[in-house]
């Protein structure tokens, strides 16, 4: 539905075919559904986006006073697990009439399992994806993710950044020799790429498994962003104990996934840091540039550190993954200094390697639109 919404709205002149592509790069980074997407860049108002969402879809779009007062008894005509399975939020009942509100109306097997399910006839109703999520949120506790931000007038919101680079304040350490995953020894060879008596071998079968060629598999294949994400991580996170991925917005920057010793680190996203605060982010976000070594000790460099989990790790590298001259994310890895500093040309290629995979997903998304 969001692609053929998209060439919708470039047809009657509510958006262009750029401010298209940059809405299919920003969906593609930051998820969401691409009327969102647009409404955070400030492309077309919530309002104007209900409007061609009812338009196009051919069902009434709800009126957001009337979703953020829903009576009580009408918000138990519907299960917890058939709301969060399906993301609806019922808004009246009229004799066996259910009026449901979607974000995408045209799911007429999600309809009909509701319908079975309720005993209800189903009317289904539009809303933009932000007021379902507001009211997912309200009704039902269901959080949203830190990026789905209120983005109606007066209620701010994102938008994609806009930094323009500045040159860097100190020169970064040169490259030092880098260890080749890609290349295992053979057969009863002896192997200690974490020195000499610190031999795992869990990790020597995470390394087989895992090396430079297999990500590039992986992101090749990969189906979404998140895919793109864990095949990163998982990669980089054999070598160091910890790992993660960050989301740039406009005004912070948010935690998106990360790895503790293989295992994912609970409630990371929830995860954000403005950057109008002193962090290493901030530097690296607003000079493009790689950051490498100690982390200084600022309350939005100590807030990463919890995020991640264990104690003040010796060292911190940050690579910014660059798409069209500015920064979308951030690959952070925590460990030794020198472990850090060996493996920075090669986690500079990681990153290389995840905008190339955004990229293929974009321009997957445009040849389904075409």
């Amino acid at each position: 539905m969001a692609l053929r919404l998209g060439e919708m709205l470039v047809k009657t002149g509510r958006i262009t075919p750029d401010q298209l592509d940059e809405a299919l790069r920003s969906q593609v980074i930051f998820g969401g559904r691409l009327g969102t997407n647009l409404v955070e860049m400030g492309c077309i108002d919530e309002e104007e986006l209900a409007r061609v969402l009812s338009e196009k879809l051919r069902v009434p779009c709800v009126d957001p006073d009337e979703l953020m007062n829903i009576s009580p008894a009408i918000i138990e005509a519907v299960p917890l697990e058939v709301v969060e399975q399906y993301q609806v939020v019922p808004l009246r009942l009229e004799n066996r009439r259910l009026f449901l509100v979607m974000a995408d109306p045209s799911d007429l097997p999600a309809i009909d399992q509701i319908a079975f399910r309720t005993g209800h006839v189903i009317v289904p109703l539009v809303a933009p994806e932000i007021r379902l999520l507001m009211a997912l949120e309200k009704y039902y506790g269901i959080k949203r993710e830190l990026r789905y931000l209120p983005v109606s007038k007066g209620l701010g919101g994102r938008r994609v950044c806009s930094y323009q680079p500045k040159p860097a304040d100190a020169a970064i350490a040169a490259p030092r020799e880098v260890v080749d995953f890609s290349t295992l020894p053979a057969e009863g060879e002896e192997f200690f790429p974490w020195g000499e008596g610190g031999y795992d071998a869990t990790r020597i079968e995470a390394a087989k498994r895992h090396t430079i060629d297999t990500l590039s598999r992986e992101l090749v294949d990969a189906p979404d962003r998140d895919a793109v994400a864990r095949a990163i991580l998982n990669y980089v996170g054999q070598e160091f104990g910890r790992a993660a991925l960050l989301l740039v917005t406009r005004d912070a920057v948010a935690g998106w996934m990360a790895l503790d010793g293989g295992n994912p680190v609970p409630r990371f996203d929830e995860l954000r840091i403005g950057l109008d605060e002193p962090s290493v982010m901030l530097s690296v976000t607003k000079a493009r540039v790689l950051y490498h070594g100690p982390v200084a000790g600022t309350p939005a460099n100590l807030r990463l550190l919890k995020a991640l989990g264990g104690d003040k790790p010796e060292g911190m590298i940050l690579v910014p993954l660059v798409m069209n001259k500015r920064v979308v994310a951030i690959l952070c890895a925590v460990g030794g200094v020198e472990l850090l500093g060996a493996r920075q040309e090669s986690l500079q290629v990681v990153a290389r390697k995840g905008v190339l995979a955004f990229e293929v997903l974009i321009l997957k998304n445009k040849i389904l639109m075409t």
